[in-house]
């Protein structure tokens, strides 16, 4: 790859520090784009029969909560796809490898993540909100809940695989591509919360095969963590690595 020329790097707009070498979309982008979009759509209430009554109405929006938490969890992974590509904006066979990858694993775990919302919510509003999607298939066992767990946190570790190695590859062209410091300082910031986020992963996903009994579903709400550790993990960092001046 070659160096940016300064004709280029002149036309870029500017954003609190980052150039935005990407901000012109790119086909990768668009496809990416496409994809998550096609992933909310297939997350939308009622997808299978309209309501045709009030009381299917009401029941449908029982399913709401569910959706919304999914549909805010593929929205800022887009975001993190999108935020990346403002500053990179790169096209080589890596990023096309990892936005491919990025794409299979969303479209692959959209309904896990939404059956496990759905499950979640309805299990501690005790029924009044979300759906039992098990009435016809008897009660939960163990190992349901334990599978389904493990499955989510496989999930949530390798898409943060997939983030932390865009950030990697698009290091990689620093020079080519004319990063400034504060664009590296934020670079491997934002790595470090996304390895915050797979290291919770990854807790959660051992609790879930080690924990028995009544409290087995309170290890999902492990990932409640994050409210806490990405902030503190964020101060932390901002101490030890100071982000540069000017």
């Amino acid at each position: 790859m070659e160096r940016l020329t300064d004709e280029f790097m002149a036309s870029c707009p500017r954003d609190r520090g980052r150039i935005l070498r990407g901000h012109n979309m790119t086909r990768i982008e668009t496809f990416v784009d496409a994809a998550f979009a096609f992933a909310l759509t297939l997350l939308v209430i009622s997808i299978d029969e309209i309501p045709r009554s009030p009381a299917q109405l009401v029941e449908s929006a029982r399913d709401i909560p569910a959706f919304v938490l999914s549909a805010l969890l593929i929205g800022q992974l887009w975001l993190v796809h999108v935020g990346w590509s403002r500053i990179f904006g790169l096209q080589d066979r890596v990023t096309v490898f990892l936005s491919l990858a990025l794409v299979m694993l969303v479209l692959i775990f959209v309904y896990p993540l939404k059956l496990m919302f759905q499950s979640g919510i309805f299990y501690f509003s005790s029924g009044a909100l979300g759906a039992n999607i098990m009435v016809n298939d008897g009660e939960w066992t163990e190992l349901d809940v334990s599978n389904m767990f493990l499955f989510s946190a496989a999930g949530l570790l390798c898409l943060v695989l997939i983030v932390i190695a865009l950030y990697l590859n698009g290091l990689r062209f620093r020079r080519q591509l004319r990063l400034n410091d504060y664009e590296v300082y934020l670079s491997w910031k934002r790595m470090m919360a996304a390895s915050v986020v797979g290291v919770t992963a990854i807790l959660c996903g051992l609790a879930a095969v080690t924990v028995t009994g009544a409290a087995l579903p309170w290890t999902g709400l492990g990932y409640l963590t994050l409210l806490l550790t990405l902030p503190l993990a964020s101060e932390i960092f901002r101490r030890g690595y100071p982000p540069p001046i000017g």
